[in-house]
């Protein structure tokens, strides 16, 4: 997912809507509640390094990776953050803002090299160790099951497109659940399952690589199938699991006020967010297509309405704000009897969050957690060893403010991770930008500097109050 282009007018915007604030004074936002968590986020292929250390094996994106033209800068994740040996500075740095919740994922071929069966017990001891330590710092751990790694033998006997990769994945997430479900309460499944198999499978700018419409249509139905087994092989083991999603939602609304466009925009939404959404809620798919679900291509087996369908304590969603304008255009379908494309950005959408969170919240009546939020710039370290970033202390500014005007209307939102706490290895875009809290020097990870934006979140999770407008 590339967030560079619309983010950053996003935030010059709001940067000049608070310039330009100098009205009569109106109420202020009141405190979040004590109840409300501020976390940070990360994942493990993007910090840990160590990719082939302590008989961790090969995963699709170490693989794909390697591949020439894959990742913008010819980098790959094999050193990262160097955070596999650094955690307990990622730790501390969290301990240090006062966070109450971090989400990190565990790597499935750390803990399964060969992604079934056989257990490496020096992965489940580094993990054991950061769960340990977050709880010893009165931090949550909010544990991300599947970040886009699926072990490379699991790739060569079919990948998402195979169907028996649901049931290895419950079979993970089974093992996790019996070995660190003991401390662990909050579970992410899938992150963005739009990105390992739309992306991944299709459009092929994510790991494996493919550009396969069939394979596409095949992975998004194994990883719905995948969420919903994974989430009763959870409840299975911990019947008080809190288990859910980390949906990367979009909005949409149409480029014109046309019929066309309108019904468009409905398709295309359909197939963008309700696809990896509703199954797991109600069961069935969206209506996203003229000519219907293409059942057939997906592999559908008799009695998957009930298959889907997974017992999901929470909506999580990653949402990087802006809308997509969607048009019915001319150009190619993205399938058969779906005539939409985007057809542009608008960044400046006022409220977004608060209509993201509304929105989760309305259509599922399930506790909304923001899994992502964040903004990726060309930060630079200045001489005095400070990183001043104003743009993403504005745009985490209007994030916050919508979340907590979507609480007010109504929506019952448990937290907030921004992405990232660190610098971090950004997939297909390698080591180009910056999206942490912390500035890396990714020729020499040894550090953690916290930028301007860490000390402005340090101060919003202890005070709890944004000197904002309601």
């Amino acid at each position: 997912m590339n967030r560079r282009s619309f983010l950053r007018t996003a935030a010059s915007l709001a940067i000049a809507e608070a310039a330009a604030d100098a009205g009569p004074a109106a109420a202020r936002l009141p405190a979040f509640p004590s109840s409300f968590r501020f976390g940070a986020a990360t994942s493990c292929v993007q910090i840990e390094g160590a990719a082939r250390e302590e008989d961790k094996g090969e995963s699709i994106w170490d693989r794909f990776s390697t591949k020439p033209g894959a990742i913008a800068d010819r980098s790959t994740p094999a050193v990262a953050c160097d955070s596999y040996r650094r955690w307990p500075q990622d730790l501390a740095l969290l301990a240090g803002m006062g966070l109450q919740s971090y989400r990190f994922s565990i790597a499935w071929p750390r803990i399964m090299p060969g992604g079934k069966a056989s257990v490496n017990e020096k992965g489940v001891d580094h993990y054991n160790r950061i769960i340990d330590a977050l709880l010893g710092a009165r931090v949550e751990p909010l544990v991300t099951a599947y970040h886009w790694d699926l072990p490379q033998p699991l790739e060569d006997a079919g990948g998402w497109p195979n169907r028996d990769t649901a049931a290895r994945f419950a079979d993970y997430v089974q093992l996790l659940a019996r070995r660190f479900g003991d401390r662990v309460k909050w579970w992410c499944l899938l992150n963005e399952p739009q990105a390992f198999t739309v992306a991944g499978y299709g459009w092929g700018v994510h790991a494996p690589g493919y550009r396969d419409r069939g394979m596409m249509l095949r992975a998004t139905h194994t990883a719905n199938l995948a969420q919903a087994a994974g989430a009763r092989a959870l409840k299975s083991e911990r019947p008080a699991a809190k288990a859910g999603i980390a949906h990367d939602m979009v909005l949409f609304d149409p480029a014109t006020s046309s019929a066309a466009d309108r019904d468009a925009c409905r398709r295309f939404e359909a197939f963008r967010n309700l696809w990896f959404l509703d199954p797991a809620f109600t069961g069935k798919y969206p209506d996203a297509f003229v000519d219907g679900v293409p059942f057939e291509a997906m592999g559908w087996k008799p009695g998957d309405e009930d298959r889907l369908r997974a017992p999901l304590h929470f909506s999580g969603m990653n949402f990087y704000g802006g809308r997509s304008l969607v048009s019915a255009g001319d150009r190619p379908a993205l399938l058969k009897g779906l005539n939409a494309h985007e057809s542009g950005h608008d960044p400046g959408f006022p409220a977004a969050m608060e209509r993201a969170c509304l929105w989760m919240w309305n259509r599922y009546r399930r506790p909304v957690v923001v899994t992502e939020t964040g903004f990726e710039s060309p930060d630079v370290l200045a001489s005095d060893r400070t990183v001043h970033d104003p743009a993403r202390i504005a745009w985490l500014r209007n994030a916050f403010a919508d979340v907590r005007r979507a609480m007010l209307k109504g929506a019952d939102v448990d937290s907030v991770h921004v992405w990232s706490l660190i610098d971090d290895w950004e997939w297909q875009d390698g080591f180009k930008d910056r999206i942490g809290l912390a500035w890396v020097d990714f020729t020499n990870p040894t550090e953690r500097i916290p930028k301007d934006s860490a000390h402005w979140y340090s101060e919003l999770a202890r005070s709890r109050c944004l000197d904002v407008d309601i």
